[in-house]
């Protein structure tokens, strides 16, 4: 397991210091979780090192039918590093093709954008495809140029959500980037922003994002703007 949240100048006995990647992964039996998800209410530490492994079961997600027979074959524990260092490096390469279409601010803007977002050229007839799991298409609460649907994937660990956001017509020029985000609405009335990234017009942008939420618990899906949270469109579940 990771050892992400071992404390800091602190004990090195404390027994949750080594449950965040377990947790990530959904590892944990359902009453350690349990027990983990209440010590996390109360300990900054833990909730930052669970923080800095949210990326990890997306990018093993995107491991082919090749890579996991090596994993089955071959237990080296420095097996799983060189294949998310690969993995990533795919990422990066086909982010870099996508985002070589657009003008250099927008580049710089979408790769600081939080969460995982490509930006791809004209949006074609299969651009709102999810892969594993059903699309939903999103409905528009405002007026907006913004079309998007999602895709929403259970893991032990929450539920992972996969956006297809197009802003406008590629063969406008006019309308000014924007700021979106998506949001996660539990069916307790809470909120959490879990991605922003920058709207092109005529792009189509891919924001991926995870929440801890179970698929039964998540009330809506919503994008906003970023610096007003206006809902601009909804999926309710």
């Amino acid at each position: 397991m990771s050892g992400t949240g071992l404390p800091q100048g602190g004990r090195v006995d404390d027994r949750y210091a080594t449950w965040d990647a377990a947790y990530v992964l959904g590892a944990l039996p359902p009453d350690e979780q349990r027990e983990y998800e209440d010590h996390l209410r109360g300990c900054d530490r833990c909730r930052a090192a669970v923080d800095e492994l949210r990326d990890i079961p997306p990018l093993l997600g995107q491991l082919d039918r090749d890579d996991l027979a090596v994993l089955e074959e071959t237990p080296d524990p420095r097996l799983l590093d060189a294949l998310l260092a690969g993995v990533r490096a795919r990422r990066r390469r086909a982010r870099w093709l996508t985002l070589a279409t657009t003008a250099v601010t927008a580049v710089a803007a979408a790769v600081l954008a939080v969460g995982l977002v490509l930006l791809i050229g004209p949006a074609d007839g299969g651009g709102h495809e999810q892969a594993g799991a059903p699309t939903l298409e999103m409905t528009k609460v405002s007026d907006t140029p913004i079309n998007a649907s999602i895709g929403l994937t259970s893991f032990g660990w929450g539920t992972r959500i996969d956006m297809a956001c197009s802003y406008g017509d590629w063969g406008r020029r006019d309308a000014p980037p924007q700021n979106l985000g998506m949001v996660v609405v539990a069916r307790d009335g809470s909120t959490e922003q879990v991605a922003t990234w920058l709207g092109l017009s005529g792009a189509t942008a891919l924001p991926s994002a995870t929440t801890p939420l179970r698929r039964d618990e998540i009330a809506a899906v919503q994008l906003v703007t970023a610096d007003t949270g206006r809902v601009l469109l909804e999926r309710r579940l």
